[in-house]
């Protein structure tokens, strides 16, 4: 009788991804020896994945371990301890492209504040911030998730609005105007979108920047710029006409 085939481990990098040596990385930093108890309510996880969540090595974690643990409610047993040992295969699912929670992506990081510098030692901070970076940059490019919803995983987990913002402008207006008009303009009813995912108080910051001066000039110069193509011209005074709404 043949025997049955593993099935392939799934949201794992191949050695060529722009992420694998950060993230081989992440599992030298941020090893640690294993939990005991996955800081989750009990009744929320299948029992069996609860029985054999620490099982595996980290790296070998099956994704749907990691999808079945962010069911749970986290509760006054979760510690940073049981977050910095998930965060490296957690970052290396983020990597991937693959969905950690069914909710959205904007509660990936928010367990624990990540993006809080003084939770970490110096070289797990170089990587979480290097990480972030790598991301955010890659969010706007690849249209997979909405650049909102990028921006508040890593608002909501503690990273600085700021920086966060200081980031976009940096971006090339080319890009920028692309990404924002695929998630601002291309339905029936164009407008600045804010998900509901941040607080109160996050959400008036977002706005506000999303309604900027300064991303407006970035969009209205690309637009009137005689080198820029025709089509994204276009792009950019629409986006430019929403932001001034």
């Amino acid at each position: 009788m043949k025997r049955e085939e593993a099935m392939p481990l799934e949201a794992k990098l191949p050695p060529d991804h722009e992420f694998a040596e950060l993230i081989a990385e992440a599992y030298q930093v941020f090893a640690c020896e294993k939990p005991t108890d996955t800081g989750v309510c009990d009744c929320c996880m299948d029992r069996k994945i609860r029985k054999h969540f620490f099982d595996p090595d980290i790296e070998a974690m099956p994704l749907h371990y990691l999808q079945d643990w962010y069911f749970g409610d986290t509760g006054t047993e979760f510690t940073q301890h049981t977050w910095r040992y998930l965060l490296p295969r957690v970052l290396e699912v983020l990597a991937s492209g693959e969905t950690l929670s069914g909710i959205g992506v904007e509660v990936s990081l928010k367990r624990f504040p990540t993006g809080v510098r003084e939770n970490w030692k110096r070289n797990e901070w170089s990587v979480l911030d290097r990480f972030q970076r790598m991301y955010l940059h890659r969010a706007a490019i690849d249209k997979e998730d909405e650049l909102d919803g990028v921006l508040c995983m890593f608002g909501i987990a503690g990273w600085p609005l700021a920086s966060l913002f200081d980031q976009v402008l940096e971006m090339p207006p080319q890009i920028l105007a692309e990404r924002l008009w695929s998630d601002w303009c291309r339905f029936n009813t164009p407008g600045v979108w804010v998900g509901a995912f941040w607080s109160k108080k996050q959400e008036a910051e977002v706005y506000s920047f999303y309604r900027s001066r300064e991303l407006l000039q970035r969009m209205s110069d690309l637009a009137f710029d005689p080198q820029t193509p025709p089509e994204l011209a276009d792009k950019a005074l629409a986006v430019a006409a929403v932001i001034e709404g």
